[in-house]
């Protein structure tokens, strides 16, 4: 019985290492699995907080690309009316110039100008319209995402979305410079005058004030027109709030020589009679003023640069007189410019 207790002793001994080793094993590999869970569910919530953000990017960055789809949209409807407009005055211009005789040897290149200038405005509409249709399929791709999907092949897709609108930003851009250049040579076109006169159409002329009264535009300059048919190139001047002696009291209206084409085969200094007149457009009384040159003053000696210093009239007319008479209607007015071509017959070509 002794043995058999001895036995029992020993065995029972061995059994309880026995369970204490695999109770040991068995809680180590479970601090393992719950550190390995928690390491797991530690990179879970890492990539969670990524996602979260990358969406939140993403969000941010297609509200941004719809307004400036909508941006570019509102900017491409202003260039297809600018297009139209031009498009309406070049055929006016062509009408015009079928109707008349006045233009005489150089109605070829004036013709010529002018349809040169339709052609590109065909190509602009032909692009515009491209354009359109390019903005309004990433309008649509914007407004319909498929999902929240950050794959490689998702985001790729959005930059490439990004690089079009890029594009066709960069060239609404390019359109809009086209567009300002082409209305200035339809304002040249339109001013196209040889016998010294031209009446000089001043629009927005409030704000063309303001502006001069703060100093951020002073003044602004009227389209070339000629003395002669291959004579002097000039421009007109005018100050809506006056310069020199006159600034803040007058509107001041000057005179400027350019450099022309043919300033080799012209006598110079300028010396032919100026005259402003400011229309009255309920036909009561014009404002009128002249001036002669100063045959020493370089104002009208030849050009050596793109324009002289103008010269003119500091006092043409105050601010109380132009705003009492009928000078500015609908926000317009009319200067109407003469030069004297007396002396002129056969000194310009």
């Amino acid at each position: 019985m002794t043995g058999t207790a001895e036995n029992l002793d020993h065995h029972i001994k061995r059994s309880i290492e026995s369970h204490l080793d695999m109770m040991n094993f068995s809680s180590h590999e479970c601090n393992k699995k719950n550190k390995e869970m928690e390491e797991k569910v530690s990179r879970l919530e890492n990539e969670k907080t990524a996602l979260e953000n990358q969406l939140q990017n993403q969000t941010e960055e297609l509200a941004a690309a719809r307004q400036n789809i909508q941006t570019q949209q509102t900017k491409i409807v202003i260039v297809e009316k600018l297009v139209i407009e031009q498009k309406k005055e070049i055929e006016k211009l062509l009408h015009d110039l079928e109707g008349s005789a006045a233009v005489g040897a150089n109605a070829g290149v004036v013709s010529s100008q002018m349809e040169e200038i339709m052609h590109t405005l065909r190509e602009h509409e032909k692009e515009v319209n491209n354009l359109q249709g390019e903005l309004t399929r990433l309008n649509l791709a914007a407004a319909t995402p498929t999902g929240h999907d950050f794959r490689p092949n998702s985001v790729s897709a959005s930059r490439e979305g990004e690089r079009r609108l890029d594009r066709t930003e960069h060239q609404l851009a390019l359109h809009e410079i086209q567009l300002s250049e082409q209305d200035l040579q339809i304002q040249m076109l339109e001013a196209t005058s040889y016998d010294g006169t031209y009446i000089w159409k001043i629009d927005h002329y409030s704000r063309r004030f303001q502006e001069a009264a703060s100093g951020k535009t002073p003044s602004i300059y009227s389209p070339p027109f000629y003395v002669g048919r291959f004579g002097y190139k000039v421009s007109a001047r005018l100050y809506p709030n006056g310069d020199g002696m006159g600034k803040g009291t007058h509107m001041a209206m000057f005179f400027v020589i350019m450099r022309g084409e043919y300033d080799a085969l012209l006598p110079w200094p300028f010396m032919q009679k100026v005259n402003f007149r400011l229309i009255d457009q309920d036909r009561i009384r014009d404002a009128y003023d002249a001036f002669r040159p100063e045959p020493h003053s370089s104002s009208f000696k030849r050009p050596t640069s793109d324009m002289n210093v103008a010269s003119g009239c500091p006092t043409f007319i105050s601010q109380a007189g132009l705003r009492e008479g009928g000078y500015i209607l609908n926000d317009t007015m009319f200067v109407k410019i003469t030069v004297d071509m007396a002396g002129l017959q056969g000194q310009t070509f």
